[in-house]
Parts: structure tokens; C-alpha cells; sequence
């Protein structure tokens, strides 16, 4: 995605960037002039992390965007029992199908209270998959190696804290586990 600047922000009464979960992402005003009179809007300029006012009828470029966030459950859980657990918040096991994933949800676990944390990765029908539909053409495996016809016990793949790679496990091992959760940000081009 392009993303062409200044664009406009569209911000709740808190002052924070709207979103599809209603959550925001917390910024801070550029206050270097004066301060905001806030209206509702605003944007941010190239290269200025700081939100500057906008007049709400002001014309800038906007993009739409997914962001996926990870949620660490430090309970433990069967990879089914995860997977449920995700599905009631609606969300789904996570799926670390690039690099930029993988990265974001290691942040995430270094509070994990297993060696291993449930992904959503799972291998059924001779195939490895995400169950969010994403598709495999990254991986993590050890060595690179995908496991191509694991041990009947062995169907269910974790992300392992240590070595930082995709592991098959036990599925009915309990570990802690990543929810994903995709949020719809949309501005326009």
C-alpha cells in the first residue's frame, strides 16, 4: 500500500484514531505552534509523527488498511480449546504466515508461561494450514524443514519461545496461546 501524505484522520472524543473495534491508537499533537482545536479531525504529515488540526471539510488523501494485533492468553489449552477460545472472542488462532507476523507476535510472547504457544497452524488432509485461510507460502520451520507426514499426535503447530520457530506438536498438549484479531483502519487515495 502507497501511502500518500498528509492524509486525514478521523478521531473519537478521546482524541484517539478511530477504528473498526472502536479501541484507538494512541498520538500525541504536534503543540509546536499552539494548541489543537480539536473538531474531530485531523492528519499527519511525512516524516512529523504528531497529529496537526485539520478542518474537517479539508480534501487529503486517506488508505484503507488491515491490521492484524495479537492477543496473548496466558491460560492453557488444548489446540482445539484454543481455537474455541479465540472463535468466542471473534477472532481466530493466530496465523504468522510472513516475517512481519512472526515478529509481532514474539513481542507478544515473552509472557507466555509454556516453552511453546499455540498458533493457528494445523496439518490435516496431508497438508499444513492456517486455519484463517491465509496462505503457506512463508514459513518458520526448524531447519526450513516442513514436516511432511507428522505422527498422528503431532498435527497442531506452535511458535517455540526459544528458538523463535514453528514447531508440531501434541495437539491435545496445553500451552498458551495467540488470538489474532484483524482491524479494518480505512482512509482514502
Amino acid at each position: 500500500v502507497e501511502i500518500m501524505f498528509p492524509c486525514l484522520l478521523l478521531l473519537n472524543s478521546n482524541n484517539h484514531l478511530c477504528n473498526h473495534s472502536e479501541n484507538g491508537i494512541q498520538m500525541t499533537w504536534d503543540t509546536s505552534n499552539e494548541q489543537p482545536e480539536v473538531d474531530g479531525c485531523a492528519f499527519l504529515q511525512r516524516g512529523l509523527k504528531k497529529l496537526q488540526d485539520a478542518e474537517c471539510t479539508a480534501k487529503y488523501a486517506f488508505f484503507c488498511m488491515n491490521i492484524i494485533e495479537f492477543l496473548l492468553v496466558c491460560q492453557k489449552e488444548t489446540w482445539d480449546g484454543a481455537l474455541e477460545y479465540c472463535q468466542q472472542l471473534n477472532n481466530d488462532l493466530a496465523s504468522l504466515s510472513t516475517m512481519e507476523r512472526i515478529n509481532s507476535a514474539l513481542l507478544e510472547i515473552t509472557q507466555a508461561e509454556t516453552e511453546y504457544v499455540w498458533t493457528g497452524l494445523r496439518f490435516l488432509a496431508g497438508d499444513w494450514f492456517w486455519v484463517t485461510g491465509d496462505n503457506l507460502n512463508y514459513t518458520a520451520w526448524y531447519q526450513n524443514e516442513q514436516p511432511q507426514c507428522p505422527a498422528r499426535d503431532l498435527h497442531c503447530g506452535a511458535l517455540d519461545k526459544q528458538t523463535r520457530v514453528w514447531t508440531h506438536r501434541n495437539c491435545e498438549e496445553k500451552l498458551n496461546f495467540l488470538c489474532q484479531n484483524k482491524v479494518m483502519k480505512q482512509t482514502d487515495s
